[in-house]
């Protein structure tokens, strides 16, 4: 029996034109003085060391715990499905192309899975917000211990492989180099709305490539 295609989307850039766990935590600073101080020094390195992947899944895993430490799971929970709902609901907050192409997908019979750092209960109320329920997600989960947030999943940079095992990637599309070890992977890449630089490195390290440019 001939298997449906399996097609991935990264959800940020591709889907989300915000970058949708940096609003929730962007919000969650802003509304607590002490923990804005505390994000401080990561935001500022995360934003001279964006080039870096490995640093940048290190000093994000830093934001979100300055963030969120001394929530409880339902505290957070609530925050998640608040934003996600939020970001849905406007309509410049997301990519209509990429919706589309995803819907297209979806309506063809393919395996449609969205991977993504983005924590999981708030990545799907976003998507579920844009009536793409039927949309597999693969998304990081955490675990509040007390006053403390851990990172029990972080589907970032090389740990979204983890997520394919055993399985063949027909199409993927993403706008990242942290999502490089998965374009490597996958028989199909295309690249959203890349800067020169990122188009000439996923050019020198990722066959079969596609660019293309969405509004």
């Amino acid at each position: 029996m001939k298997r449906s295609p399996l097609v991935v989307f990264d959800l940020d850039g591709v889907i989300a034109r915000t970058d949708t766990m940096a609003f929730l935590l962007q919000r969650q600073l802003l509304s607590h003085p002490l923990r804005a101080v505390a994000g401080a020094l990561p935001a500022a390195a995360w934003f001279v060391l964006r080039s870096f992947p490995r640093a940048r899944v290190r000093l994000s895993r830093a934001l979100g715990r300055a963030a969120l430490s001394g929530m409880t799971a339902a505290e957070y929970g609530e925050l998640a499905v608040a934003v996600g709902t939020l970001l849905a609901s406007d309509p410049s907050r997301s990519i209509p192309a990429g919706v589309a192409k995803v819907r297209h997908y979806l309506e063809s019979g393919a395996e449609v899975v969205v991977t993504t750092g983005t924590e999981a209960v708030l990545s799907r109320t976003f998507l579920d917000g844009l009536g793409l329920q039927d949309v597999e997600l693969i998304a990081t989960t955490l675990r509040f211990d007390r006053a403390i947030v851990r990172y029990e999943s972080h589907n970032l940079g090389h740990n979204k492989v983890h997520g394919f095992e055993g399985r063949q990637i027909d199409t993927f599309y993403t706008d990242s180099n942290l999502d490089l070890p998965v374009a490597k992977l996958s028989a199909r890449t295309v690249l959203v709305n890349p800067g020169a630089r990122l188009a000439r490195l996923f050019e020198a390290k990722v066959p079969n490539l596609t660019i293309v440019s969405w509004d």
